[in-house]
C-alpha cells in the first residue's frame, strides 16, 4: 500500500482522535498540536501524484483545498483559544473544540473520497457538525440562525440525492474517477442530474436564490467559525458540485450554471451598498467569491487556474477579515459599522489587516484574486461570452467599491477623538496577520506551478 494512503488515513484519524480531548483538561494544547500535524500532512500530500489511492482521489483541485482546510483549521484553533477566553475551563469550550475537529474531518473526507454518494454524506455531515458550532454562546439569534441553516441546507441536499441516483442510472457506478473516465454523451437524464446537483449543492455554496441561510449563519457564528464557513466549507461544497458537473456536463447545463452564477453576482451587487453589519457584509462578499470560484471551475482552461488562485487567496484573506471582525466586536461590542470608527488609532494592527484582507477579497490589484478574476474573464472572452464578462465586471466593481468604502469609514473616520490605543491580544494579532502572510507565500508557489 502506498505511503500516501497512510497519510490520507492519518489526515482523517487525527481530528477524530483529538476530538476525544474533550475528556481531558489539556484539550486546547492537544488541539493545537493536532491541527499543526494536519498541516504538515497536507503539505506532504503535495508530493502525491494525481491518481486514485485506495478509496481516495488526489487531483489538482482537491489537494489545493486540503491545504486551505488544514491551514484555516490551524489558525481557527489558535484564534479560538483567546476569542473564547472567558469560557476557559468550561465544558462548552472543550465541546466547541471537539466539534471543530469533527467539522474539519467531514470537510477533508468530502474532498478526498472517490464516490459521489459518500461525497454527499460528507457534505451532509459538515452541516450537522457546523450547525452545532454556531450556538456555543447560546444566544437566541445564533440558535435561530443554526435552525434556519440546518433546515434550508438539508432540504437542498435532499434534492441532490436525485442527482446521485441519475448518475448511477447512467454510469452504473458511483466511483467518481471511473465515471469520469468513461466519458458521456449529453442526455436529458444527465441534464436533470446536473441541474439538481446545482440546486442541491448550490444551497450549501450560497448560490442565489438558495443563499438565504448564509448571511444569517455567518453573521451570528463566532468569528473563527465564520472564518471556517467562508474560507473553507463553501469552497469544499463548490468542489463537490464541480465533480458532479464534470459527470453531467452539456452545453445546456453549463448555460444554466452560468445564469445562476451571474444572478448571484447581480444580487450581491444590489444588496452590498445597504449593509450595516460587518460580518453580514463579508458573508455577502463570500457569495461573490463563491460565484467566481464556481464559474472558474466549470469554465476550465485558464479560468480553472483562476479559480484555484481565488480558492487559496479567499481562504486566508476571508479568514483574516473575520478574525479582524472578531477583534473589533470584542472592543466595540457591536457589528453595526455605523457605530464603529477610529479603528486606525484604537486598533492599528487590526485596522491594517482589515484593510489588507478587504482589498484581497474584493479583487483589488495586484492581489491574486485580481489575477484569478482576470484569468476567468480572459477565458470567458476567448470563448465568446462577452455579455457575461460585462455583467461580471460591473457587479465586481460595485461590490468592491461598497466594501472598501465601508471599511475605510471604520478605519479612518473619528480618529481625532481617540485618546489612547488598545493593545491587541498577541495571539489574535498573530493569527490575523499570519492568515494574510500565507495568502502571499503559498499563492505564488501555485501560480508558478499551475501556469
Amino acid at each position: 500500500m502506498s505511503i500516501f494512503v497512510y497519510l490520507i488515513y492519518l489526515l482523517f484519524f487525527i481530528p477524530i482522535g483529538i476530538s476525544f480531548a474533550y475528556f481531558t483538561n489539556s484539550f486546547q494544547a492537544i488541539s493545537k498540536v493536532g491541527a499543526l500535524i494536519e498541516v504538515v500532512i497536507a503539505f506532504l500530500l503535495m508530493l502525491a501524484p494525481f491518481r486514485t489511492y485506495s478509496y481516495f482521489d488526489v487531483n489538482q483541485v482537491n489537494r489545493v483545498l486540503v491545504i486551505s482546510v488544514t491551514m484555516v483549521y490551524l489558525m481557527a484553533v489558535f484564534y479560538a483559544s483567546k476569542y473564547h477566553s472567558e469560557l476557559s475551563g468550561d465544558t462548552k469550550l472543550s465541546l466547541h473544540y471537539s466539534l471543530m475537529h469533527i467539522f474539519t474531518f467531514t470537510m477533508l473526507f468530502s474532498l478526498l473520497i472517490n464516490d459521489f454518494g459518500l461525497m454527499w454524506i460528507g457534505i451532509e455531515a459538515t452541516t450537522a457538525s457546523s450547525a452545532l458550532l454556531l450556538i456555543i454562546e447560546r444566544e437566541r439569534n445564533q440558535i435561530e440562525a443554526a435552525w434556519r441553516y440546518m433546515l434550508i441546507v438539508s432540504s437542498g441536499l435532499t434534492l441532490a440525492i436525485l442527482s446521485i441516483i441519475l448518475i448511477y442510472m447512467n454510469y452504473h457506478t458511483l466511483t467518481v474517477t471511473q465515471a469520469l473516465n468513461m466519458g458521456h454523451t449529453p442526455s436529458l437524464l444527465l441534464s436533470v442530474a446536473g441541474v439538481t446537483a446545482l440546486v442541491g449543492f448550490g444551497t450549501k455554496i450560497g448560490i442565489f436564490p438558495m443563499h438565504t441561510w448564509l448571511p444569517d449563519a455567518h453573521g451570528e457564528a463566532p468569528s473563527e467559525i465564520s472564518a471556517m464557513f467562508s474560507g473553507i466549507l463553501l469552497p469544499v461544497a463548490a468542489y463537490v458540485l464541480y465533480r458532479f458537473y464534470e459527470a453531467t456536463y452539456s452545453v445546456q447545463v453549463t448555460q444554466i450554471y452560468i445564469i445562476f452564477i451571474l444572478a448571484s453576482l447581480v444580487f450581491v451587487a444590489l444588496v452590498m451598498p445597504s449593509q450595516k453589519n460587518i460580518k453580514r457584509m463579508f458573508a455577502y462578499s463570500t457569495m461573490e467569491n463563491m460565484a467566481l470560484i464556481t464559474l472558474g471551475l466549470i469554465t476550465g482552461g485558464l479560468a480553472l487556474v483562476g479559480a484555484l488562485l481565488i480558492i487559496l487567496t479567499h481562504a486566508f484573506a476571508k479568514s483574516s477579515a473575520f478574525f479582524s471582525s472578531g477583534n473589533i466586536l470584542k472592543l466595540y461590542g457591536t457589528k453595526d459599522m455605523t457605530k464603529i470608527d477610529g479603528l486606525r488609532d484604537r486598533m492599528p494592527l487590526t485596522s491594517g489587516t482589515l484593510i489588507g484582507s478587504s482589498l484581497m477579497v474584493t479583487g483589488a490589484p495586484p492581489f491574486t484574486i485580481f489575477v484569478g478574476e482576470l484569468l476567468i474573464i480572459y477565458q470567458l472572452f476567448v470563448t465568446g461570452n462577452i455579455a457575461d464578462v460585462v455583467i461580471m465586471v460591473i457587479c465586481l466593481f460595485i461590490i468592491s467599491l461598497s466594501v472598501m468604502y465601508k471599511v475605510s469609514s471604520m478605519v479612518f473616520n473619528g480618529n481625532d477623538s481617540v485618546k489612547h490605543r488598545l493593545k491587541l491580544d498577541l495571539t489574535q494579532g498573530i493569527v490575523t496577520v499570519t492568515s494574510l502572510l500565507f495568502a502571499f507565500s503559498i499563492i505564488f508557489v501555485y501560480l508558478g506551478g499551475y501556469l
